[in-house]
């Protein structure tokens, strides 16, 4: 039965960079097929991840969700696969779109657009905006199996989870806590933010690679990180 996973957590926690990566590594290790979405209207996935391809490679989440009824047929259609990999498919918006460029899904169409997912992949991603405040994150925050809690080690992120702590009840009991190192030059009070955030189980390290990997466009690349990736694969396991 496929399982619905967030990923989850403050501004520039790195959710996408790392939601890719154990996405990766269910696929690739795991050997289910994947489905990522993304949610965000801000910074657009399409353009974050996919910013050589041409347009004409390109398909928008908001024009699937603008039909009237979620078919498979109109789910894959506007789903852009994972180069030379079958089975892996990503749905998000393009550069240039915003909050604004569709209407708002209703619950109900938001309801049906996630089952037709699911019947597509063992494993639907839903990279969730950090303010939770968008249909598909509203759902997926009801409705996930697991969901990936990122943290990063700085007062920014404390805030973050002190506004939206009673947003984040939702989720208790079925979220893995990661810290995700993202800086190398700071001192970072790991252990400190361990102890404060009870279900982080999970600390990913600093990875030159990855950043590379994000200032090139090239997320969709396996990562030549074996310390990353053997952590990535951990939270994979806990995921599935």
């Amino acid at each position: 039965m496929s399982k619905l996973t967030l990923l989850c957590g403050p501004p520039q926690s790195g959710k996408t960079a790392v939601g890719i990566k154990i996405a990766q590594e269910i696929y690739y290790h795991f050997k289910g097929s994947v489905l990522y979405i993304s949610a965000d209207t801000v910074t657009p996935f399409m353009g974050l991840v996919f910013p050589n391809a041409s347009e004409k490679q390109l398909f928008s989440l908001g024009e699937a969700l603008e039909h009237t009824s979620i078919t498979k047929e109109n789910v894959l259609r506007h789903t852009v696969p994972l180069p030379k990999a079958d089975n892996f498919g990503f749905l998000g918006y393009k550069a240039g779109e915003n909050r604004y460029t569709y209407s708002r899904p209703t619950k109900d169409k938001t309801a049906e657009f996630f089952e037709v997912c699911k019947s597509l992949a063992d494993y639907v991603f839903l990279d969730c905006t950090s303010s939770l405040d968008d249909p598909l994150s509203v759902y997926g925050m009801a409705a996930a199996d697991k969901a990936v809690q990122l943290v990063t080690p700085d007062i920014r992120s404390a805030a973050y989870y002190a506004s939206f702590e009673k947003r984040y009840e939702q989720i208790r009991g079925k979220s893995i806590g990661v810290i995700n190192i993202t800086d190398k030059d700071l001192y970072l009070p790991v252990g400190e933010v361990k102890a404060g955030f009870s279900n982080a189980k999970y600390i990913l390290p600093y990875s030159m690679y990855l950043k590379q990997q994000y200032i090139t466009g090239e997320l969709t690349h396996k990562i030549p990180d074996q310390k990353f990736s053997a952590v990535c694969r951990g939270i994979a396991g806990a995921v599935l």
